[in-house]
């Protein structure tokens, strides 16, 4: 049987451990719903866009230091759900399903692609699987050197439906990678039609990584993929995007993922532009400039039916 006590450590976002009450001197403006945390170990998988390769103390823009997960167990009950995320190294699915196993809040696991055996073994611990695709074409893909194969992960998405079920598995793909909005909406549309669901992130530059000078998505392109990712999540044919006001879908521009998931300024800072909103109370603080976003992405919302 598992315990934490032969779990060794966990990595957890610092705004995880803020709210568990490990890290009290750090002051948050809004706390996660969830827990994230990260097995710890160094990843093999050398994507362009991220710095965990060269720093595993780091995942996008947000830092995750290593604790004893007895730590995070005590605080569980602050939390709504536990998603914990994988690195690539050998039988990195094995650290998943034993910090998975001691957690009694629901949980989310986000890995790479397993074979059957292995996906059914993280089935016995979770009830959502996120798949981190990260690339909207196969072309982006292989740019930003992805390990694996476009379609394999299409295909890992296909195989984890059939474990999982419809609406249990989520898709996680990344903004403004150099995608063109053609291949987003192509791609987005097959994960909700083969049955998945999509969170969305945008393209966060991290210093010290090889992309750390390329830009991150126009607002305006984010804020339709994020109408786009809507509709389709609520079964709402695109076509009506036209007839709706913003108001009857602000919804829409809250985090997208698993349930309770709201990733607090996981793609941006605080105090700049804000691409998930965690919460609707800032989404309302900032909705005149969400609708002037919204009006700048024209163009893109003329390649809808």
């Amino acid at each position: 049987m598992v315990s934490a006590e032969s779990v060794r450590g966990v990595r957890a976002s610092l705004g995880t451990l803020a709210r568990a009450g490990v890290l009290r001197h750090v002051k948050v403006m809004e706390h996660p719903r969830t827990a994230y945390l990260l097995i710890p170990g160094r990843c093999s998988g050398g994507c362009l866009f991220c710095p965990h390769w060269l720093d595993d103390r780091r995942l996008s823009r947000v830092s995750w230091p290593e604790v004893n997960v007895g730590e995070i167990l005590g605080a569980q009950w602050r939390f709504k759900r536990v998603c914990i995320q994988s690195v690539l190294r050998r039988m990195f699915w094995k650290d998943l399903v034993e910090i998975a196993s001691l957690f009694e809040i629901p949980i989310s696991i986000a890995t790479n692609p397993v074979g059957e055996r292995e996906l059914w073994e993280l089935k016995r611990v979770s009830q959502i699987l996120g798949i981190g695709l990260d690339a909207m074409s196969r072309r982006v893909f292989e740019r930003v050197r992805k390990p694996g194969s476009f379609y394999q992960y299409l295909r890992f998405l296909d195989k984890s439906l059939r474990v999982y079920g419809k609406g249990k598995v989520y898709v996680h793909l990344i903004a403004g990678l150099g995608e063109s909005p053609e291949e987003a909406l192509k791609t987005i549309s097959h994960v909700y039609e083969s049955g998945g669901e999509v969170a969305l992130f945008a393209f966060t530059p991290v210093p010290g990584t090889p992309l750390q000078s390329e830009s991150r998505p126009p607002l305006s392109y984010y804020r339709f993929l994020q109408v786009v990712t809507h509709f389709l999540r609520n079964g709402i044919p695109l076509r009506e995007v036209r007839s709706l006001d913003p108001d009857d879908y602000k919804e829409a521009f809250l985090t997208s993922g698993c349930p309770d998931c709201n990733r607090p300024f996981y793609n941006e800072s605080p105090s700049g532009d804000c691409y998930n909103f965690p919460s609707l109370e800032l989404l309302e603080r900032n909705w005149d400039r969400v609708r002037r976003e919204l009006e700048g992405a024209a163009r893109y919302f003329r390649l809808l039916p």
